[in-house]
């Protein structure tokens, strides 16, 4: 066995030799799955591992005819390979399931998309990302499905001690005090939630929590920032949302179209409609 693309084996331009590309879900892997990837460097490419952009990991330098060998011994480890070709390819997820900036659990998120949906093959390639926070990231309007986690903040005026804690802390001057009154500029407020954290009176808490929804990203050759949805999806309706999103365009895409590419010939109300969902 030497492997395909879709296997995880990517030719090099060098005659004979090919990289295999491992999955970590959500850029996560054990100690002893490290262990194991490094042992395959060692033994199979030339001792070194590169990271790729969406988080996984490939073994270059290892000779076509070894390929299965390596992806036999990181099976063993509980390892795949793949990530490659028009598939649904591996969910990039930030840190911001500890990540003191995180709104959302973006690592369950992915782990749980990509064992629902990762590798299924597709007309099309789909990428998706998810950030914890409008910090961003994974810099998600870039993605087929991009998801940003966000907290909007309530006020307790009564609780408030005026201790300017989230006044220094906003960095879009949402929040200040004027001769001792609190004063809150909605309009401007991006969601962030860092108020809510360092209120040190619990006098700031979450007025809505859970991720907005980019569709139809793309970077690369052709680069189309994703149109954003209205409102919030809560974090527990994601999974479901994102199957609806890569069933319909399974269906509807036509050769050689991306989800951005779609939405652009069939027209983005008609799309969101059908799933949905709301501008």
């Amino acid at each position: 066995m030497t492997g395909t693309k879709l296997d995880g084996v990517l030719p090099q331009k060098e005659k004979g030799y090919v990289s295999v590309r491992v999955k970590a879900p959500a850029g996560n892997l054990t100690a002893e799955q490290l262990e194991a990837v490094a042992a395959a460097a060692k033994k199979y490419g030339r001792d070194y591992v590169g990271a790729t952009f969406r988080l996984n990991l490939e073994i270059p330098w290892v000779k076509r005819e070894d390929a299965g060998a390596v992806a036999a011994a990181l099976k063993a480890a509980g390892l795949e390979t793949g990530s490659t070709g028009p598939t649904v390819r591996s969910v990039v997820a930030c840190k911001g399931t500890v990540c003191r900036h995180g709104c959302a659990d973006t690592q369950v998120l992915a782990r749980t998309i990509e064992e629902a949906q990762g590798g299924r093959p597709l007309p099309r390639k789909i990428k998706i990302g998810i950030a914890g926070c409008p910090n961003n990231c994974s810099r998600v309007q870039f993605n087929d499905i991009g998801l940003m986690g966000r907290a909007y903040p309530t006020f307790d005026a009564d609780a408030c001690i005026g201790c300017g804690a989230c006044v220094r802390l906003c960095r879009e001057g949402v929040v200040s005090i004027d001769e001792g009154t609190f004063v809150f500029s909605s309009e401007r407020c991006i969601g962030c939630g860092d108020c809510i954290a360092v209120c040190p009176k619990d006098a700031i808490s979450v007025r809505e929590q859970g991720l907005t929804l980019f569709l139809g990203g793309q970077a690369g050759r052709r680069v189309r920032a994703g149109t954003r949805l209205a409102g919030l999806v809560p974090e527990e309706e994601v999974p479901a949302l994102v199957a609806r999103v890569i069933d319909y365009f399974a269906e509807h895409t036509r050769k050689g179209e991306r989800l951005g590419q779609m939405l652009d010939r069939l027209g983005p109300d008609e799309v969101f409609a059908a799933l949905g969902l709301e501008r």
